[in-house]
C-alpha cells in the first residue's frame, strides 16, 4: 500500500510574517510563526487578551489575514479565555490547516496589510532588522502614562473598551469592536481607534445613550 503523501506546504512561502495584538498593542514585533503570537497573548505581558486579543497572518505581496478568534479564545456563556498551553499543539494544527485552506483558495477575507492596526507592512520589514530604530508612534506609544477615566476629553482605548462594555455587555463589545461600522467609513472601531481614536469613543457613547445602532 502506497504511503499517503505529505500535505503540501506551499502555502507557507506566501506567510511573511504574524503579529499578535492586544489592547495596548505590546506586541509590536514580526513573529515567525503562529505560535509565538500565540504565546504573547498567553504571556503575562498580555493586556486582557481574552478582550482583545487577535493574530495577523502578513503575507507576501502586501495581504494579511486575521486568524479567526475561535481558535485561540474560549467562550463559556459571558466568559471568555486564551486557550490554556498545553493545548498548543492542537490549536497551531488547526490554524495551520484552516491557513493552508484558505490560501489556496485565495481567500477574500484578506486584507491590504497597511490597514491593520496599528503597524504598517514598512514598519514590520524595518523591525525585521534588529539594527533599525523603532519607529516614531511605537516608541510614543510605549512612552505613554496610563491614563485613567479622569481625562475624559482624551480618551485612551480602556475607556472605549469599559464604555462599550457598559453599554453591550462584553460579549457584544468584542464583536463590535471587530465588526465594520457604516459612521466609521464601514471600518471596524478597532482599525478606527489609530485613526480617531475620539471619534470611535464618542459612537459607544452615542450606542450607550441609544443614540445610535450598534
Amino acid at each position: 500500500m502506497p504511503s499517503a503523501k505529505p500535505p503540501n506546504d506551499n502555502h507557507l512561502q506566501s506567510v511573511f510574517a504574524y503579529r499578535a495584538f492586544d489592547l495596548r498593542d505590546r506586541f509590536p514585533q514580526p513573529l515567525e510563526t503562529f505560535r509565538q503570537a500565540l504565546e504573547c497573548l498567553q504571556s503575562g505581558d498580555a493586556y486582557l487578551p481574552d478582550m482583545s486579543g487577535e493574530i495577523v497572518v502578513y503575507l507576501r505581496g502586501g495581504r494579511a489575514l486575521h486568524i479567526p478568534e475561535h481558535f485561540f479564545i474560549r467562550q463559556s456563556g459571558n466568559i471568555s479565555a486564551v486557550v490554556p498551553p498545553q493545548e498548543n499543539d492542537q490549536v497551531c494544527e488547526a490554524v495551520d490547516a484552516w491557513l493552508r485552506d484558505a490560501l489556496l483558495q485565495h481567500s477574500k477575507d484578506a486584507l491590504d496589510a497597511s490597514t491593520i492596526r496599528p503597524a504598517r507592512l514598512n514598519i514590520l520589514l524595518d523591525e525585521c532588522d534588529p539594527n533599525a530604530p523603532e519607529p516614531d508612534d511605537i516608541q510614543a506609544w510605549q512612552h505613554t502614562s496610563d491614563v485613567g477615566r479622569e481625562v475624559i476629553d482624551t480618551p485612551c482605548r480602556e475607556d472605549i473598551w469599559e464604555a462599550a462594555v457598559q453599554a453591550m455587555g462584553e460579549v457584544q463589545a468584542r464583536r463590535w469592536m471587530k465588526t465594520s461600522h457604516p459612521s466609521l467609513n464601514n471600518k471596524s472601531p478597532n482599525l478606527c481607534i489609530e485613526e480617531n481614536l475620539k471619534r470611535v469613543y464618542e459612537l459607544v457613547v452615542q450606542v450607550g445613550c441609544g443614540k445610535a445602532n450598534v
